[in-house]
């Protein structure tokens, strides 16, 4: 006599995977979103105290009057350029942070939208617009929203 499954079992067996599957699949998607979010916490951390770190330079050098009038050279919309790396003599990050385009929407990754405004996608529905405020030499978004208090 031969031992083999029945079809029921077989059947159960496939459902339980495949819901502990769709358990996984949720988890993973969860993880890589605050994985996203922390990114950029950090990111706009580092912006800021490199915009600091300039601003802080120009007063020890007797310039109180200096404005950074932009945070790089890369092309609005562009794909894989270097972004908060800073212009001519003023430089701000070590580290490179490649753009992606509107057209991509790489989730974690900034788009330029103009010289003082970027834009990062958390998720399809999450996107988080920031702006360079070059009289308050801030880099920030909009605290009104719930995802920018989260990362401020």
């Amino acid at each position: 006599m031969k031992k083999a499954f029945s079809l029921l079992e077989i059947i159960v067996v496939i459902l339980i995977v495949g819901l502990i599957g769709s358990f996984a699949v949720n988890k993973f998607f969860y993880s890589l979103e605050k994985s996203n979010k922390l990114k950029i916490k950090s990111e706009v951390a580092l912006i800021n105290e490199a915009i600091n770190k300039v601003y802080s330079n120009q007063i020890l050098l007797g310039n109180s009057d200096f404005v950074l009038q932009r945070l790089d050279d890369a092309s609005i919309n562009g794909v894989d350029e270097s972004l908060f790396i800073g212009y001519d003599e003023y430089i701000l990050l070590d580290e490179v942070i490649l753009s992606t385009s509107l057209e991509k929407k790489e989730f974690g990754k900034w788009i330029k939208i103009s010289d003082t405004n970027y834009k990062v996608y958390f998720s399809k529905d999450k996107v988080l617009d920031f702006t360079f405020d070059i009289n308050e030499a801030l880099f920030s978004c909009d605290e009104k929203d719930d995802l920018c208090k989260e990362l401020m």
